[in-house]
């Protein structure tokens, strides 16, 4: 009798470890394929290929990678002051339309939106945080410094 019990605490034991190992098994692939599917979605459709591949598949000589090289920093550099460009622009725009909201409000409503805004943007500031602290868990998605950037476009 003693050893059937012992039998049966295994057994148990061991269907519950392998139950746990496939839950995670199935949650880890599910959850992490959508996320990335979301974010390839998200992406442009249109990607261009890398310098390496661009490379071999076209046969490129040293002077002409060296070159596309080039025409990828520089691209990077527009692309950079266009994003600039952009935030100043949408920043001034947010400013404009507080304000207009702002002349419509009663000097109490005023502080209440004053405070809304506050908490919304200290939320808005956790919810950065989570997710910059999310990447740092996944080392499969590590920033590349702009010289392995431009080797890669």
């Amino acid at each position: 009798m003693k050893n059937h019990s012992k039998f049966w605490i295994i057994l148990s034991l061991v269907v519950v470890f392998v139950a746990g190992l496939l839950s995670g098994i199935f949650l880890e692939q599910n959850l992490t394929h959508k996320r990335t599917k979301k974010e390839t979605e998200r992406r442009s459709s249109v990607r261009f290929p890398s310098l390496k591949i661009m490379a071999e598949e076209l046969g490129l000589t040293s002077e002409q990678q060296e070159q596309i090289r080039e025409i990828f920093r520089n691209s990077e550099e527009r692309m950079k002051e266009l994003s600039s460009s952009y935030r100043e622009q949408y920043s001034q725009m947010r400013a404009q339309l507080k304000d207009e909201i702002k002349s419509v409000l009663s000097e109490e409503q005023d502080q209440k939106f004053e405070a809304m805004i506050q908490k919304y943007i200290s939320q808005r500031k956790k919810e950065m945080d989570a997710r910059s602290k999310g990447r740092k868990r996944h080392p499969n998605k590590t920033n590349k410094s702009s010289k392995d950037k431009g080797d890669e476009k």
